[in-house]
């Protein structure tokens, strides 16, 4: 486990049951050998997703999180959010490997390959 990889899926809306699914897809990446970060399961504990301002920092906060890993894991089960959007266009510009969940694995999204972390499967 070493390559660090950016969790990205909805936030906002039934709150409940998106951070629950945050979580999988969280545990998903641990299982295949990454170092996940989920930045909506505890920046939106500090921050007040209503307030434009403080949603505005959160992103800006994650978004560089972002810019650090390697990997971006898109959760788009329950659809694909603005902040979503956001992120994975720095994500493409960046050139970061986009992978999805399924079934508790992870696979790069344009291949369809299974994938663990540490290894390229490019």
């Amino acid at each position: 486990m070493n390559d660090l990889l950016y969790v990205c899926s909805p936030y906002r809306g039934d709150t409940k049951r998106n951070k629950e699914y945050a979580r999988k897809l969280t545990r998903a990446a641990i299982n295949n050998g990454f170092v996940p970060v989920t930045v909506h399961l505890y920046l939106t504990e500090v921050t007040d997703d209503q307030n434009p301002e403080e949603r505005s920092r959160g992103m800006a906060a994650g978004m560089k999180i972002l810019e650090n890993c390697k990997y971006i894991l898109i959760g788009d089960k329950y659809g694909v959010s603005d902040g979503m959007k956001a992120e994975m266009t720095l994500a493409a510009l960046k050139g970061k490997v986009m992978l999805y969940e399924q079934d508790g694995k992870i696979y790069l999204v344009d291949s369809r390959e299974e994938t663990t972390g540490g290894q390229d499967n490019e």
